[in-house]
């Protein structure tokens, strides 16, 4: 293989895949890019076996061929290299050779390489089993949702976001068992998913990195191998997914509620954010009264100090109060942009429902904390 390439694209391709691939890795196929040449243009991966990312550049393609390098230590030579075009040759033995591209310096760089038949693809679908789907529009729901996601829980379907289709509607719900949050978008295509999928939250945060710089999407699915596969301008995104039955969430989210106070989305934020910071360690505890026409907001640490911050609130029934850990409620009140949320309770044990007034189509639940 031999290919002639401009630097600057060819350092952002390797940027744009390299981050799946794990830290740890030090000589393997999966610390490794793998590089194929063909025609007019040179197709990049990475892989960590469970996700798989690839990308495409063009380049001048005197000789076809693939072959894999290690990838940080061609990511670290490419950014240093101080041509502004770059020739890589391949021999039998996998030497890479990295030159000058415009041929008039006589620097070399030899690099090892590996066999490309060593690198394991996944199987390719059909172009017709894509379906188009706004960017912009799935970056809003993953940001409003992803912050409910486990990041390593033993009930491996909360490690990730579930996606599924109600009729011209998708719907995303991200829970660690402690919280949830659900959103639903109108589509222009349904989402190619039979009864909802679960999506690894690793592949969740490397789509909202790409997603927000392209204009369409789009996405397929592969029952059989049981992966989503995104495409996302030049670059591919393939993600095994998680198997397991998803709970319910619709049986989580209260249908009836006692209670619903208008609160000033910000004034609750900064009152919280208060009481946090004396709120004890590790629970994050604060407490919520709500007393006709008062909410107060409160925490305390023993031997340390407490705060008392009384809102005014639109509430008119019984004394009650809510337990939670702060941070959760924060996590929700940071991506909503409303003036005003609505707060849904009937007692001090059951389940929290936060809505925006502006977007019926989205709901948070938050568990409270015994007091």
């Amino acid at each position: 293989m031999k290919i002639n390439v401009e630097k600057a694209g060819f350092q952002k391709a390797i940027s744009r895949i390299e981050g799946i691939i794990s830290v740890r890795e030090i000589r393997s196929v999966i610390s490794s890019i793998l590089i194929e040449a063909d025609q007019e243009s040179i197709t990049l991966t990475a892989t960590d076996l469970d996700m798989t990312m690839k990308t495409t550049l063009p380049a001048k393609v005197e000789r076809k061929g693939s072959i894999t390098a290690p990838a940080k230590k061609l990511s670290q030579i490419i950014k240093e290299f101080r041509f502004e075009s770059v020739e890589l040759d391949a021999d039998a033995e996998n030497h890479i050779a990295i030159r000058d591209g415009s041929g008039k310096a006589k620097t070399e760089i030899s690099l090892m390489g590996a066999p490309s038949d060593e690198f394991m693809l996944p199987s390719p679908i059909k172009e017709s089993n894509f379906k188009q789907f706004p960017p912009a529009v799935v970056a809003e729901m993953i940001r409003r949702t992803s912050y409910a996601i486990a990041e390593e829980d033993a009930r491996y379907v909360f490690n990730g976001l579930y996606m599924e289709s109600e009729g011209d509607q998708a719907v995303f719900v991200g829970t660690d068992g402690r919280r949830l949050a659900r959103i639903a978008r109108n589509f222009p295509d349904s989402l190619p998913v039979d009864k909802g999928v679960v999506v690894p939250v690793k592949a969740i945060r490397e789509l909202t990195r790409l997603i927000g710089s392209v204009s369409e999407g789009f996405v397929g699915y592969d029952k059989e191998e049981s992966r989503l596969y995104f495409k996302l301008g030049e670059v591919e995104l393939i993600t095994r997914l998680i198997d397991g039955n998803f709970p319910d969430y619709r049986q989580v989210i209260p249908r009836k509620l006692d209670h619903e106070v208008k609160l000033n989305r910000e004034a609750l934020r900064l009152s919280l954010r208060q009481a946090a910071v004396l709120a004890a360690e590790p629970s994050r505890q604060v407490r919520l009264e709500f007393t006709p026409g008062v909410l107060v907001v409160s925490s305390s640490t023993p031997d340390l100090g407490n705060v008392s911050d009384p809102l005014s609130c639109e509430y008119q029934g019984e004394e009650v109060t809510i337990a939670f850990n702060s941070n959760y409620l924060l996590d929700v009140l940071g991506v909503l942009a409303s003036e005003e949320i609505i707060m849904g309770f009937s007692t001090a044990s059951a389940p929290t429902v936060i809505k925006d007034p502006d977007d019926g189509e989205f709901v948070a639940v938050v568990m409270p904390m015994k007091l």
